[in-house]
């Protein structure tokens, strides 16, 4: 996708790493930088590749992925919109341990390292910037271990759907949601098999939490009084009640039709 320097300019001075910054040294990150359009399945680097750019994600969603030897693979994190990523790796000459591909047709801004390494030098506020980005980062990858190591299956689904209704969560007894990531790649990022994932949206569904048709999910009133503020303290509360460990206070009443999620 072929963008002219001034809108690559607005574009950039627009994201939180490059916010506030004078308008020649984001110049100098733009002519570093190109907006990216690619399909679902599209590889952006591979394990062993050396770093030479970072990510910023437009729209569409990404899997960071590890792989063995034997050819099994372990999806690390997912990337949604407005996250950045690729940043901590420009500063050493490690090459990739992880791979990034597409799970949806995506649109990305690269901005290449030699371009950041400038502006960096003639704008120290840069730096501490992405320092920032790093830290933050970092903070998330802790989150998600402790909740791979200390969460339920059911807990982690009920944290993902809550995180992406947060933004509803406020004006709205029930949200209204789009799954745009594959069920065997949300799987594989919690730690279980799509048949499971499957398992604990039926039960989430027959406790009345959620209900689910085709790749659209409703969080419903009883889902956001419980779940969409303090979530750690609501699963606490609760008991489990179920192989998965769905956590509800009465038997089901509300059962809801599935459509195939692919």
């Amino acid at each position: 996708m072929r963008t002219s320097l001034d809108d690559l300019s607005l574009v950039l001075g627009e994201l939180a790493l490059f916010r506030d910054l004078p308008d020649t040294v984001i110049a100098e990150v733009a002519r570093a930088a190109h907006v990216v359009s690619l399909p679902k399945g599209a590889a952006i680097y591979a394990s062993g590749e050396r770093p030479k750019a970072l990510f910023h994600v437009m729209s569409g969603h990404l899997k960071v992925a590890v792989s063995s030897p034997e050819g099994g693979e372990k999806v690390i994190e997912i990337l949604s919109p407005n996250q950045l990523f690729g940043v901590a790796e420009l500063f050493g000459d490690a090459p990739y341990v992880s791979s990034v591909e597409t799970v949806s047709p995506v649109v990305l801004v690269s901005v290449g390292r030699d371009g950041i390494f400038r502006a960096m030098d003639s704008e120290p506020r840069l730096m501490r910037q992405m320092l920032a980005a790093v830290a933050q980062r970092q903070s998330s990858i802790e989150r998600d271990i402790a909740a791979d190591c200390l969460q339920s299956g059911s807990a982690k689904v009920v944290e993902y759907l809550r995180r992406l209704g947060a933004a509803a969560a406020a004006k709205a007894a029930r949200i209204e949601l789009e799954l745009a990531i594959p069920k065997n790649v949300l799987a594989a990022r919690m730690g279980f098999t799509p048949e499971t994932l499957s398992r604990i949206f039926r039960e989430l569904s027959d406790a009345g939490f959620i209900q689910v048709l085709g790749k659209h999910v409703t969080l419903t009133e009883k889902f956001t009084r419980q779940y969409a503020c303090g979530t750690e303290r609501a699963l606490a509360e609760r008991r489990p009640a179920s192989r998965s460990g769905v956590w509800f206070d009465r038997p089901a009443a509300v059962t809801t039709a599935h459509a195939a999620w692919n």
